[in-house]
């Protein structure tokens, strides 16, 4: 009799030590500066700054960045003003999505698939656009004396 309860007990152990190692396997945590999004059989979630438990075979989830990103635009031809003035002009672009879960989903369809270096010419090709029809509404005086009403102009068209 006492043998079978050592046995028992060493069986109900095992089980909760293994029920233990699964459930870690299986927890994902989201650091403060990046987002998990979790897809499956629960429809599309987002995890931000804590963790989830992600079932094997009926969910899988993918990180994606909220840092800053920054990087140059520098367009390779040069843009023509208003007034048809060729300008070479030269621009920091500084990126991040928004913290709120509908910019998370909608950064996480647009980009979730891409590598960083495809993602970085896709930012920067809609970046160079609307500079390129920025510049064009300008003329080189204005360009050159108001710097930060371009600024202005190049946040307010790519907030959103």
């Amino acid at each position: 009799m006492p043998d079978s309860v050592f046995i028992i007990v060493g069986l109900i152990a095992v089980s909760t030590l293994v029920l233990l190692v699964l459930l870690a396997k299986m927890f994902r945590k989201a650091g403060p500066n990046e987002a998990l999004i979790v897809y499956g059989f629960r429809g599309p979630r987002v995890i931000k700054g804590h963790g989830s438990v992600i079932f094997p075979l009926m969910e899988s989830c993918r990180e994606l960045s909220l840092e800053l990103m920054s990087f140059d635009v520098a367009p390779q031809q040069d843009m023509y003003t208003k007034q048809g003035v060729a300008v070479t002009v030269e621009a920091v672009a500084q990126i991040k999505v928004r913290s709120d879960q509908q910019s998370i989903l909608t950064a996480a369809e647009q980009f979730l698939t891409k590598t960083p270096a495809q993602r970085e010419g896709l930012i920067r090709l809609v970046m160079e656009g609307h500079l390129r029809g920025i510049i064009g509404q300008l003329t080189v005086e204005q360009i050159v004396k108001e710097p930060e009403m371009v600024a202005d102009r190049m946040r307010s068209t790519c907030a959103e």
